[in-house]
């Protein structure tokens, strides 16, 4: 019995950072060159070390991606020309910045990002772990973001485009658990799909930018 338990385990296992990787190069994939910013020590590099180069300002990080050798490069800005990368992956980097700093971020990706290009953002939402982090700095919703890239009218900094669409807003949900050993395939697909009465912890917001 104890066996078959835990064969259902490794059935429903749900390894959330992997799979959110996984979904976010679904996008990406087929495209070269592209960015990793925020790189830290190279997962999302792994997918496909051939096409993916890594950004970060950690030396730390650096090493660790180098002795793996990965194509990345320290620095705190993005050293590209206009339009020369065709995909960006930026995951758990904007919520350490100051809503000015993160407009900037936002607008070197517009700009070095190529026309239909894709743009990967992911982030935390606001939950009760989120400032137990205290390099996090605020919380920024995906709407926020979608309104400096799509048409709309009022805004507080400039307006960083008018060109990109919304390809998919995929939502992260809070941690559920039972003890109940017949519900052992429930806490997983919960934190796969959520319900309405499971609070957002985070998203990946996926933009295309246009012609």
């Amino acid at each position: 019995m104890v066996n078959i338990w835990k064969k259902l385990q490794a059935i429903f296992k749900y390894a959330q950072k992997q799979e959110w990787d996984l979904t976010a190069y679904s996008y990406l994939k087929g495209l070269n060159p592209i960015l990793d910013i925020g790189c830290g020590e190279g997962r999302f590099i792994s997918r496909n070390p051939e096409t993916i180069i890594g950004i970060d300002w950690n030396p730390q990080s650096m090493k660790i991606c180098k002795e793996k050798d990965y194509n990345v490069i320290q620095a705190n800005s993005l050293p590209f020309e206009d339009g020369s990368i065709s995909g960006i992956h930026c995951s758990h980097v904007i919520e350490h910045f100051l809503p000015s700093d993160v407009h900037k971020i936002l607008s070197e990706c517009d700009r070095v990002l190529i026309p239909e290009g894709i743009l990967v953002i992911r982030s935390p939402l606001l939950w009760w772990g989120f400032y137990s982090d205290l390099t996090h700095i605020r919380p920024y919703n995906p709407e926020v973001i979608i309104r400096y890239f799509t048409p709309w009218q009022q805004h507080t900094l400039q307006q960083i485009s008018r060109n990109y669409s919304v390809i998919c807003l995929k939502w992260r949900y809070a941690s559920f658990g039972t003890k109940i050993k017949l519900c052992i395939c429930v806490p997983p697909l919960l934190k796969r799909w959520g319900f309405p009465w499971l609070k957002k912890t985070g998203y990946m917001l996926v933009l295309k930018k246009g012609r």
